[in-house]
């Protein structure tokens, strides 16, 4: 018989093995990946991803956890790292179902249909019955428009038994895809009777209800779907676009008047009305909704960011600014908020060519937050803009450390290395980016300008050719096929590139900018000036091609008439961009062509004055001083204006002025 301190021993001896199995590498892995399903199945994503991470690295052969990473990674919309986990998982346990139906579905969204057919027969092989397998088939059926055979399949699948939503959705879809639009809404109908509740097929019905101006009915699906999921506002506007579309008015204002009241903090909800309202051309409601959030949230920065955005979107940058630097007092320096706005005002400066001032506050969010990644990128486009190559390397090189899959931070990253004319270096970052995505556009885009620079017309020419032959319509890449011939010193076929986006896009003004442009070149002025007339027909808001409408005529102008259209349309400009210097330039050009010396003097001294180097703003400066009896500086402005030895329209003149003086 044992004694009592024999079993009291053997008892601790055996409670220590219990915890040290229990606290094992197995055990932790599972109690990291047990938490991590239940934060996913609560929809805290981030939080779950942290705890199928930890998984992991204590196993890295566990499949199921790179499973569920896949499924987080849909969820967040990042396909391109679902595929990598599912393939991981896969690569661990080829049996592992789900993965392989996950890697199915993500193959048939890309259109690999042949790829997605092999992982569904793969899982048939494995599973004649998986009912997901067999849906993924049918998928792959009606994805390669095989109606006539995708059609009495998908009705085997519901003989079996198998009325999941998906069936039927695809049924409709092979029915419309055939031709049988009766056919398709009953396949709807039955699968609702099915599946009452499937949002999917209930919004299917409402679509092709109110594509058959069956109104009510249409209506009374989009009730039933809000119903549902009262949660979801995106209901509720939808219903509300039903009724505006169909000249509901009043209906859809008050499901809108609802939505807010029903929770009138919410910054969502006045987001989404918002949205409604400037998509529908309600410029006044959408700006009195976010107001109205704003003094409901006194400190919400997203309803901020909004009506900033309408504000710029609507050409009223001051109110825009104004509206950004409002957040900056609503917390302490630091805040991911605030440095948003000062990321958002650098940018806006920016754009208006206020360097100064963007960097400002480029420097203050880096400061902050020194890894911020859009700071650094736009200090990085700053120092472009001042042709300062090596600073520029610096700043695009910190935004790929820190985000080494963002292309355009490889394409700024090679301009830098442009400026310094590293060549080697310029065509190692554009092969960087090109590896982040072979097929993207934007890097073709900058290999073609790369061979423009090097010369290599012909390289750059097949570049542009295979943008075009993906998506002839690429405005840009054509414009840019255009610009490509000028550089090869073919007028002819540039004239061509420009035409055809003039007959692709006859309202839009770039191809009748471009061939004014060419005009210029060739010093046909009064065709290039039928461009640009043509091109503020169809835009009067871009101060861009009015500024540059304006500087036409008054080259132009034969009579005191045509130099007072001139400066009317340099101050439209100007009011559309107060702060822009060219604008200013122009105006100030004008008013010395115009005989007013004085006024001229004025204008351009500002410009000068935020521009000291610029070579045209010397020359204008110089040639109004001149003309204003001031000798000294205008030999000073003039002497700078050649001394960059920039090329620019006037530069003889000057020399033949300066050589007075």
């Amino acid at each position: 018989m044992l004694k009592l301190r024999q079993v009291k021993w053997m008892l601790a001896v055996m409670g220590i093995m219990l915890l040290i199995s229990c606290s094992g590498p197995e055990a932790k892995k599972m109690k990291f990946f047990g938490k991590g399903k239940d934060l996913y199945g609560k929809g805290e994503l981030v939080k779950a991803k942290l705890e199928f991470k930890n998984a992991v690295q204590i196993d890295p052969k566990f499949a199921d956890a790179f499973r569920m990473l896949g499924m987080i990674a849909l969820k967040e919309g990042d396909i391109k790292a679902a595929y990598g986990s599912f393939g991981k998982a896969v690569e661990l346990d080829p049996n592992n179902r789900n993965a392989q139906y996950q890697l199915g579905k993500i193959l048939l969204g890309v259109r690999e249909t042949g790829k997605a057919m092999e992982k569904a027969e793969l899982l048939l092989r494995q599973d004649p019955k998986n009912a997901d397998a067999l849906q993924l088939k049918g998928a792959v059926m009606v994805a390669t428009k095989d109606f006539d055979k995708a059609r009495p399949y998908l009705e085997g699948l519901i003989g079996q038994g198998i009325k999941t939503p998906d069936v039927f959705l695809l049924l409709a879809t092979a029915a419309a895809g055939s031709g049988d639009a009766k056919g398709s809404e009953s396949a709807v109908r039955r699968g609702i009777e099915a599946n009452p509740r499937s949002v999917a097929l209930n919004l299917t019905l409402a679509e092709i209800c109110a594509r058959e101006k069956r109104i009510d009915e249409a209506a009374a699906l989009l009730q039933k779907v809000s119903e549902i999921e009262p949660a979801n506002a995106g209901h509720k506007l939808n219903l509300a676009g039903l009724y505006w579309a169909t000249g509901k008015e009043r209906e859809a204002i008050d499901i809108l008047t609802r939505l807010i009241a029903a929770d009138p903090a919410s910054e969502e909800h006045r987001k989404q009305v918002t949205g409604f309202y400037i998509a529908h051309n309600r410029l006044a409601d959408a700006e009195r909704e976010l107001k109205e959030g704003i003094a409901k949230n006194g400190k919400s920065f997203p309803l901020r960011f909004a009506l900033s955005e309408l504000y710029l979107n609507t050409n009223r940058v001051e109110q825009g600014i104004a509206a950004l630097k409002e957040c900056l007092d609503l917390e302490k320096s630091g805040n991911p908020g605030v440095i948003q706005a000062k990321n958002a005002l650098a940018r806006i400066f920016l754009s208006r060519g206020e360097i100064d001032q963007a960097g400002k506050y480029v420097d203050e969010v880096i400061k902050e937050s020194p890894k911020n990644v859009d700071a650094h990128f736009m200090k990085g486009n700053i120092h472009l803009l001042k042709r300062e190559g090596g600073k520029a390397v610096v700043e695009f090189g910190t935004v790929v450390s820190e985000n080494p899959q963002f292309i355009q931070g490889y394409i700024r990253l090679a301009e830098a290395h442009l400026i310094n004319r590293e060549m080697n270096l310029v065509l190692d970052n554009l092969k960087n980016a090109q590896k982040i995505d072979p097929n993207s556009r934007e890097v073709q885009l900058a290999f073609a300008r790369y061979y423009a620079i090097q010369k290599d017309f012909q390289s750059g020419e097949d570049a542009l050719a295979k943008i075009l032959e993906k998506n002839p319509s690429d405005l840009e890449a054509r414009v840019q096929l255009g610009d490509f011939f000028i550089a090869a010193g073919d007028a002819g076929r540039a004239e061509k590139e420009y035409g055809e986006v003039k007959r692709k896009a006859p309202n839009v003004p770039i191809g009748f900018v471009k061939m004014g442009e060419l005009y210029v070149k060739q010093k046909k002025m009064d065709r290039a000036i039928g461009e640009y007339e043509h091109a503020v027909k169809l835009n009067p808001q871009s101060w861009r091609v009015a500024n540059d409408l304006a500087f036409l005529l008054g080259e132009a102008a034969k009579s005191g008439r045509d130099l007072e259209r001139a400066i009317a349309l340099a101050e439209k400009a100007r009011s559309l961009n107060p702060q822009e210097l060219t604008v200013q330039d122009t105006l100030g050009w004008l008013n010395y062509r115009k005989g007013d010396a004085a006024k001229a003097v004025e204008l351009l001294s500002r410009v000068q004055a935020k521009a000291p180097e610029a070579a045209v703003v010397n020359y204008h400066l110089g040639m109004a001083l001149y003309k204003a009896g001031r000798l000294p500086e205008a030999k000073q402005s003039l002497s700078k204006s050649l001394a960059r030895k920039d090329e620019f329209a006037g530069r003889e003149e000057a020399v033949r002025t300066l050589a007075k003086i």
